[in-house]
């Protein structure tokens, strides 16, 4: 192993170079896995490097939103991300799931989904990030559930149904209907009375024991409420007609995609039933677009405004001694019952860099925490909008001016995709540890920078992305991953950090392999540093 010099708050870096046999290894583990980050005020979704090939889409093709991904998620195939996160009580709000993922009419792979969710002020999920694997033995047909071959074959044919209508310049209706009652069973009765509304490209398909699929070609949007209407009386003296609900949806007029046109009759189906109607056609919504300001819980600028943002720190332990290292900082405001609430990132707005903002204000608590605390170290995020802003390094150098000798206790952590979203922020790394801080890249094992990159960077300490700690108990391919991570930040003298460590079994095993230092609820939660002004402004909100 390469030597480690010591640099910055007691962590290392080293000049060592990774040996030529492992330059080619593997940047994520060996299973298919995709990192997320899902903000749910805003609906936005990004990805971590690879999502696309993972999944065998077009880049284009990704779902940029929740709701663009929630279609794509198998009704009653396992529990979606947003039950498994209303459904997580455990106090650190990690979930885990697994459900069917449908990427094409006939290809469907299983997904084994794991993270954290964030709340906002009052409580509520807010924002999630996490991981995604793909199960590779969910690619083989056979080993699918018998309902997802059934639904692959019914949507090839819809598929085909789209296609023929389009290719002669027709449309292409797709109705599902559901009855209640123990004599629903009987599919075949079903399709017996429809017959004489169909014609020979029509098709007729059960998707449950009492739920069905209609596919009428040539039938416009237009007539779409007549069909249904038509389809209520032929069934009209069925033992479950009386209970029968239908909703509709046309191709090409809301999508040319089998997938979404069952999904979205589905969803008119729903709708249907919700209002007690006996039909209905969907109708896409046309959302308009909302200030990111408007959208969320809680007004940062009033926050700013008001300075009621709090510095509030967690432990960083030594990973062998479980002594307490260095704080980790984050902004909060005090919630419900006088507890705080930590916050999630702030929204970038067009009139100004609401990021800069906040970071600038958490840097002017943490700089006087630090003035005021000679024994202590702390770890403060900083945003990549925050870095792109050319008024960050003079804001930065002007708080560490103004109290010399804490730059040595200051280390300053920049998310990894940074550095890929903006080639400046490489500079301005070099230009923030010239002033003598600290610099963390978190994120580390997504893969946003190439290992070789790695060694030109003024890095002095790697955290590891919590999505790849949170599974290491369950998953081989984590397990992997993380050790290999680590192995290659000694051999090139960096030290390593991990988050969302919360089980002592991990914490040891993270131990053994050599981590340098732990985060996570096994070692405390954020605890509120308040600061005089911040107390002032506290207890005059009290007292008014």
């Amino acid at each position: 192993m390469a030597t480690k010099r010591q640099g910055p708050m007691g962590l290392f870096r080293g000049a060592s170079r990774l040996p030529r046999e492992n330059q080619a290894a593997a940047s994520r583990p060996s299973g298919a896995s995709i990192l997320y980050a899902w903000d749910m005020i805003t609906d936005a979704l990004t990805w971590g490097p690879g999502a696309a090939e993972a999944l065998r889409l077009p880049s284009r093709d990704l779902p940029k939103t929740g709701q663009a991904f929630a279609q794509l998620v198998e009704p009653g195939c396992g529990l979606a991300r947003p039950d498994a996160i209303a459904a997580a009580e455990n106090p650190i709000h990690a979930y885990e799931t697994r459900y069917a993922l449908r990427l094409e009419p006939d290809r469907v792979v299983m997904i084994e989904d794991s993270g954290r969710w964030q709340p906002d002020v009052q409580g509520r999920p807010a924002f999630a990030r996490g991981q995604l694997r793909i199960d590779s033995a969910s690619g083989a047909r056979d080993l699918l559930p018998a309902v997802l071959r059934e639904r692959s074959t019914l949507l090839c044919s819809i598929q085909d149904a789209i296609n023929e209508a389009v290719r002669v310049s027709q449309t292409c209706t797709l109705i599902v209907g559901a009855l209640d009652g123990d004599e629903a069973d009987e599919m075949a009765e079903v399709a017996r009375r429809l017959r004489p509304m169909m014609r020979r490209p029509d098709l007729f398909a059960a998707l449950g024991p009492n739920r069905f699929a209609l596919a009428l070609t040539g039938c416009p949007a237009a007539d779409a409420a007549g069909a249904m209407r038509r389809l209520h009386g032929l069934l009209q003296d069925h033992p479950a007609g009386p209970s029968l609900r239908l909703g509709a949806a046309c191709a090409p007029d809301h999508t040319f995609k089998a997938t979404k046109l069952l999904r979205f009759a589905e969803q008119a189906l729903m709708a249907a039933a919700d209002r007690g109607e006996a039909s209905a056609l969907y109708k896409s919504r046309s959302a308009k677009p909302t200030r990111v300001a408007e959208q969320a819980p809680f007004d940062w600028v009033a926050a700013l405004n008001d300075r009621s943002l709090i510095l509030a720190c967690r432990p960083m332990v030594d990973a062998q001694t479980r002594a307490p290292m260095l704080s980790h900082a984050c902004a909060t405001v005090a919630g419900r019952e006088g507890r705080i609430a930590p916050l999630g990132p702030a929204p970038a707005l067009q009139e100004a860099n609401l990021p800069l903002l906040v970071d600038g204000r958490m840097l002017e608590l943490a700089a006087d925490h630090l003035a005021r605390n000679a024994d202590q170290r702390l770890a403060l995020p900083v945003s990549g909008k925050t870095l792109q802003d050319a008024e960050w390094l003079s804001m930065l150098a002007a708080h560490l001016g103004a109290r010399p000798g804490i730059e040595a206790r200051l280390i300053l952590e920049i998310p990894e995709i940074a550095l890929v979203e903006c080639r400046r922020n490489v500079g301005r790394l070099h230009a923030m540890k010239a002033l003598g801080v600290g610099i963390a890249l978190t994120g580390y094992g997504a893969g946003h920078v190439p290992p070789e990159h790695l060694r030109v960077l003024p890095i002095d300490l790697l955290k590891i992305d919590g999505a790849f700690i949170q599974p290491l108990k369950r998953s081989t391919d984590d397990r992997l991953h993380v050790r290999t991570l680590v192995d290659r930040a000694q051999h090139m003298g960096i030290a390593t950090a991990a988050e969302w460590v919360d089980d002592e079994a991990i914490a040891r095993l993270l131990a053994a392999w050599g981590v340098d230092y732990l985060q996570g609820g096994l070692f405390g939660e954020p605890q509120a540093v308040v600061q005089p002004s911040a107390l002032r402004q506290m207890l005059k909100k009290a007292r008014g």
